[in-house]
């Protein structure tokens, strides 16, 4: 049994997404003046006490969107333990409010009426209308300003359900970026890992817009629970076309960067482009583990009336295009489906060994062995009469592995060699998906 939920509630733009980042602390959720920015369910844990979810608006413009992501948030509503429900003070009392309160009010739940945007004593006048909503509990916010924001915090907490001793939660087995180009999959994946409808699901390119953070568990079909959590990210455009878009790259490459572990979506039917491509490599330069899921499959499949082996030639024919796209990667590759479930686990599979992976510890002897080894093999060329030479080094940090190398004169160091040195500890060590980090030290005995 996890966190009691609180649902933050109520028509667009009435400033939910905005609260949802007051009391969490963050910034996680996009706020723009234009209604129905938020798509998914953003959750955030407030002081380990509960879990507060913003949701989309009701009512937003008619659009492709607003009709899924309503049911969504009414069903959402069934499922909370406390409402938030977040209203316009600076609009005043509406006739949509008073209909939204007769359904509301019949709920078995504590509703918590917020009255957002209360900046000056002009606003507050209009207070005293809402408790006319028949709602116990009608409290002033401003969430813009950061008014009565701890009144607000503490009636959640009265609010809340009596928990009882629970054991205690399992550990955090890995936490991974879902990142890739708009449609293609991304959000149908986080749905068939959480088993649930948790984020909308479109043929249109750029529906998701936030970085969702979905926690969830996993029973392996060996009898092994994990507990995994998933950022599910807005797709990357190469050429953002609107203020949103911008903010919503923006917040992909955050989540990305605050994770270890990336997982960067392909699409089956398309086959690896140039922007996949430049989204491996901004996840290599930030130093992320990495695999390679090649998604709808499924479909691939039934682009196929041949035998197994036909299929068999296509994922190594797909592999092969995609190291001739992304010559430098070595990332291991999964071919699933979202829609059927063929995959998942193997997936997960990859990914528990990934961050076992991303931990390794080399002993210095080990490391200085393989590394004597490499150079032995290819020497490094020289550099206007100067050799480079690598005495030794040990390991600092892990995920990324970070080794402190100490070396001659660095600038000697042919453009490659780098690169030749990490893919070998890699290929000795079977650290695939893994990156290597150097720091260079020279030594001032050694110089010439």
């Amino acid at each position: 049994m996890g966190l009691p939920s609180v649902l933050l509630f109520g028509r667009t733009n009435v400033g939910k997404s905005t609260l949802f980042n007051r009391l969490s602390k963050s910034k996680s959720a996009i706020v723009d003046d234009q209604p129905g920015v938020t798509r998914d369910f953003l959750t955030a844990t407030i002081e380990q006490r509960f879990q507060i979810i913003d949701s989309g608006g009701l009512f937003s413009p008619a659009d492709d969107f607003s009709h899924s992501m309503e049911a969504r948030v009414r069903n959402k509503l069934q499922k909370a333990d406390v409402v938030v429900w977040v209203v316009d003070g600076r609009s005043g009392l509406t006739p949509t409010d008073q209909t939204l309160a007769q359904s509301l009010r019949i709920l078995p739940k504590p509703c918590i009426v917020a009255v957002n945007k209360m900046d000056t004593e002009r606003d507050e006048e209009e207070f005293a209308s809402f408790y006319r909503l028949g709602m116990q509990i009608v409290l002033p916010v401003s969430a813009e300003h950061n008014l009565y924001i701890d009144a607000l915090k503490e009636a959640i907490l009265q609010a809340l359900p009596s928990q009882k001793e629970t054991p205690s939660e399992l550990p955090v087995t890995a936490t991974f970026a879902l990142v890739g180009r708009p449609n293609v999959g991304k959000s149908s994946l986080t749905n068939a890992l959480l088993k649930e409808d948790r984020v909308l699901v479109s043929s249109i390119a750029g529906t998701t817009r936030d970085a969702v953070e979905c926690p969830f568990t996993w029973h392996f079909h060996s009898g092994q629970t994990a507990h995994f959590v998933l950022i599910d990210t807005a797709g990357v455009r190469k050429k953002p076309s609107d203020s949103i878009e911008f903010y919503t790259s923006v917040r992909t490459r955050a989540a990305l960067a605050k994770t270890n572990l990336s997982v960067l979506l392909l699409d089956a039917l398309t086959g690896p482009t140039a922007l996949d491509k430049t989204l491996l490599q901004e996840i290599q330069t930030l130093g992320k583990g990495c695999i390679l899921v090649v998604n709808k499959w499924d479909l691939a499949q039934k682009s196929f009336s041949q035998n197994r082996k036909n299929l068999k030639n296509f994922q190594q024919s797909f592999a092969t295009e995609l190291r001739r796209v992304c010559p430098l990667t070595d990332a291991p590759i999964v071919f699933l489906s979202a829609e059927t479930g063929e995959g998942l686990e193997t997936l997960l599979q990859e990914i528990q060994t990934l961050q076992q992976r991303l931990n390794t510890h080399f002993t210095t002897g080990v490391l200085n062995r393989c590394l004597q080894n490499l150079q032995q093999q290819h020497p490094p060329t020289s550099y206007h009469g100067k050799h480079f030479k690598l005495y030794y080094a040990v390991q600092i940090d892990r995920a990324p592995i970070t080794l402190k190398a100490f070396c001659n004169q660095y600038r000697w160091m042919p453009p490659t060699y780098e690169k030749f040195l990490e893919n070998g500890l890699r290929k000795t060590f079977s650290l695939s998906g893994c990156p290597i980090r150097w720091e260079w030290v020279e030594k001032q005995a050694e110089r010439s």
